[in-house]
């Protein structure tokens, strides 16, 4: 299934598999501050619909 050793156990798994492991290069915290900032513009935007989904509604009543 992708797996990049054969045993099927962690015993002869070395070195290290996660990419943001000792790489001091700061590309978890770039991932970071781009996934809250996507966050923060989808909040900002479903915001902006639904005050504008309001407005229509309250104006046709």
């Amino acid at each position: 299934m992708g797996a990049p050793f054969d045993s099927g156990t962690w015993n002869g798994v070395e070195n290290a598999y996660y990419v943001g492991a000792g790489g001091g290069t700061g590309t978890e915290m770039v991932w970071l501050v781009v996934s809250i900032g996507l966050c923060l513009l989808a909040l900002w935007m479903g915001h902006s619909h639904e005050m504008d989904a309001y407005k229509r509604s309250e104006s046709t009543k």
